[in-house]
């Protein structure tokens, strides 16, 4: 392109736009109605995420303007001196419709920013997410590589709720089914939700946890969040019980828009010669499909070798439900690296 260097895009008029006000600029625009459909970054993310926080994070969010119009929107924080969203990689939202120089653009700016961070010592390390990385390198794996990041991948596991329970049913794993079958002969469920906000039954999750867990590991301000969020109608928690009362498996489910995700699973440890997960979850999942959702996020599925030997059983577990397993590609540098480093492409 004239006047630009191989592989940048060529000069728009691009604002960047950070902080809290970087949301505000974009709520209630249909084109970042993505923004909504996962919890994460929805209004499950901006109810739990500083509520878990507090003070430890600053707000880092950014939304690029390009000739005047929000173009991408990366909702983010600072924290420990690392640019990311609560403990997972930036995730880009562009506005729906956007070409590919209007994308270029807009990451070519949101990058520069977080460079001009850098430079003022306010982080050392970036991490980003790039769901198109398969194949040819878009404009954030290009961006990236050229600050010189490093590359994971990060799998998830995914339930296309829309294909109807019979596609479901299909590819789980075949020992699960009469598993399923077994709890949902054994157990009593009962649920916490917009129909019934019962937060002393809630409470229940939260004693359990801390009982499986052996100790506090979540605020309490933390727990007030997710029972207002599934008591406002935002999902539900699914407690089950053996027959003569005794709570032994509990599993949260909390929905964005069109996606749910698995947000917790607390189960008893003593009683893993029987299928205590498999029908809560498989429940759970239905459930989730009845309310219209569209997707269902199990969440990490961890790479072999890159994990404990219990986070890798849990990924396991959950690869026995999925329908697909998602790759992201995920990058992440030193901003020292990055200011010292070749960004030309």
């Amino acid at each position: 392109m004239p006047g630009t260097r191989r592989g940048q895009p060529e000069a728009m008029p691009a604002v960047v736009i950070q902080g809290p006000e970087a949301y505000a600029a974009v709520a209630g625009n249909t084109a970042f109605r993505e923004v909504e459909d996962h919890p994460f970054y929805g209004g499950f993310g901006r109810l739990y995420y500083p509520a878990v926080t507090a003070d430890a994070v600053a707000d880092a969010s950014i939304t690029v303007l390009i000739d005047g119009a929000p173009a991408l929107y990366v909702p983010g924080a600072i924290g420990e001196g690392q640019l990311a969203y609560n403990g997972m990689a930036l995730r880009f939202f562009f506005a729906a419709g956007c070409d590919r120089s209007i994308r270029e653009a807009a990451v070519d700016a949101a990058f520069r920013h977080i460079d001009a961070q850098a430079a003022a010592g306010r982080l050392q390390r970036a991490w980003v997410r790039d769901e198109a990385a398969a194949g040819v390198l878009g404009p954030i794996g290009m961006a990236a590589l050229s600050r010189g990041a490093a590359i994971s991948i990060q799998l998830n596991g995914w339930i296309d709720l829309s294909a109807g329970e019979a596609a479901q049913r299909r590819e789980l794993r075949k020992s699960f089914r009469s598993l399923i079958n077994w709890g949902k002969a054994n157990m009593v469920l009962s649920y916490v939700n917009a129909a019934n906000p019962d937060p002393s039954a809630f409470a229940t999750l939260q004693a359990f946890h801390q009982k499986v867990a052996g100790r506090t590991t979540r605020t309490q301000a933390s727990w007030d969040a997710m029972f207002a969020w599934v008591a406002g109608g935002g999902g539900e928690l699914v407690l089950a019980h053996l027959p003569d009362g005794e709570l032994v498996a509990a599993t949260l489910v909390v929905d964005g828009r069109t996606e749910a995700y698995y947000a917790t699973g607390v189960y008893d440890r003593e009683r893993f010669e029987k299928p205590m997960a498999h029908w809560p979850l498989w429940n759970a999942i239905e459930r989730a499909r009845d309310r219209g959702l569209q997707r269902f996020d199990l969440g990490i599925i961890p790479l072999p070798g890159a994990a404990s030997a219990k986070e890798e059983a849990i990924g396991y577990f959950k690869r026995g439900f999925a329908m697909s397993i998602i790759a992201s590609a995920e990058w992440s540098w030193s901003a020292r690296q990055a200011r010292n480093g070749d960004q030309g492409g």
